[in-house]
């Protein structure tokens, strides 16, 4: 990269800005809302920041052995409308990514995977939440059993063929941007090219 701006002369983007104070406002179910006090390393100047605390949250890319992808339709209450996502959820206490990921794709889906392959991970919204959201590919999906949602869940699963998936995201259909940044991630894995051809086979 070609650095074309630096403000102020001094910035380097490494150096941690000091805390003088940080207090909880709020602490919910999902997230803490920390209000931090902290100083610029450069200036000298005191700011206020607001951040949000939570788990590590996963998605899992699900396909099944006819090349279907698994899809959950919800009613997300943010926008106040249904969106078309990928299995996933939050990181139970002590819980690792991948643990969490086979228990999500279980419990939405009622299916489980023969083979888990991480694709990476992401920080949502690193301007005020510290958690990274983890993404799996799980291939060769077969049903299990029926869903076990928590008590406030309510969705429907769809069987959706590679190519409807991807007219629906171009279309703008599938709007989440975590879901739109798993495929991106997919799409970077080195095996991508193979699994690819077998979709479009």
């Amino acid at each position: 990269m070609r650095l074309l701006h630096r403000h102020p002369d001094t910035f380097d983007p490494a150096t941690p800005w000091p805390q003088d104070s940080e207090s909880v406002r709020q602490d919910s179910r999902l997230f803490r809302q920390i209000v931090a006090q902290r100083r610029s390393p450069h200036s000298g100047r005191p700011h206020a920041f607001y951040r949000l605390e939570g788990p590590d949250w996963v998605n899992v890319v699900a396909f099944t052995p006819a090349g279907d992808l698994l899809v959950v339709e919800q009613f997300r209450h943010g926008i106040d409308a249904p969106t078309l996502e990928i299995p996933g959820g939050g990181c139970d206490a002590d819980e690792a990514p991948e643990a969490a990921a086979r228990r999500e794709l279980r419990e939405e889906t009622g299916h489980r995977a023969a083979t888990w392959v991480s694709l990476g991970s992401c920080t949502p919204n690193p301007a005020t939440q510290n958690n990274r959201c983890h993404t799996f590919l799980a291939l060769d999906c077969e049903p299990e059993g029926a869903l076990e949602l928590d008590p406030a869940e309510e969705l429907q699963v769809w069987a959706c063929p590679w190519a409807e998936w991807r007219q629906r995201m171009a279309q703008g259909e599938v709007h989440h941007a975590l879901v739109l940044t798993a495929f991106q991630l997919l799409s970077l894995w080195e095996g991508w090219p193979d699994l690819l051809r077998n979709l479009e086979a």
